[in-house]
């Protein structure tokens, strides 16, 4: 299994994990069994009474991941504009964890855009609209799944040869209502009222 194959398979087994409400996923409310939790710096800052400046690397400006004792802290920046970008940072460090690096070497960070790409745009529901009709371009996937321009058009000609795995088919069936009411709507239950019913046809 080569790292990216590894990658989207630790995604999958996370996204199966999660009570599926919508196709966007929300990297910031996993369900990681308490071993991950994301907070932003500014809020993490003023809780431990410091300063933001504190927490932010030199060489990142989104994302720092504080370890601790079975558990490692993400905190992701507030201050930056773009939502986009921040769902990607903080998924992106999510894959580090799952794929236990101990560097960030250029192996390593292609690895973890493998499993952000795989979180944020599962490939299986991608495909489905897709199929659908959908889906017709990489601006198309910005606005469904809510990534940025460069995760879309890296994202798009993969979904064109994509075959799901048997793991992806489960995960297909658990994201299927959240599908069909992002290609029909919501779907609206009406109470029973004797005044909905039709007046007797007379002949």
């Amino acid at each position: 299994m080569s790292p990216t194959e590894r990658a989207n398979l630790l995604a999958v087994k996370l996204l199966l994990r999660q009570q599926i409400r919508s196709v966007r996923t929300d990297p910031f409310h996993l369900d990681c069994s308490g071993t991950i939790l994301v907070d932003s710096i500014q809020h993490y800052a003023h809780c431990v009474g410091a300063q933001p400046e504190d927490f932010l690397a030199q060489n990142s400006r989104d994302c720092v991941v504080l370890q601790m004792p079975r558990l490692h802290l993400i905190l992701y920046n507030r201050d930056i504009l773009s939502s986009s970008r921040k769902r990607w940072s903080v998924a992106h460090e999510i894959g580090h964890i799952c794929c236990r690096h101990d560097c960030d070497g250029p192996a390593q960070e292609m690895q973890a855009n493998a499993f952000a790409s795989s979180l944020l745009i599962p490939s299986v529901v991608a495909r489905e609209f897709l199929q659908k009709g959908y889906l017709r371009r990489a601006e198309d996937l910005c606005a469904l799944f809510g990534v940025s321009m460069q995760a879309a058009q890296y994202k798009f000609p993969l979904l064109l040869d994509y075959q799901p795995s048997q793991l992806e088919q489960e995960l297909l069936l658990r994201y299927r209502p959240a599908i069909e009411e992002q290609l029909h709507g919501p779907i609206i239950d009406l109470p029973y009222h004797r005044s909905f019913e039709h007046s007797p046809l007379l002949l």
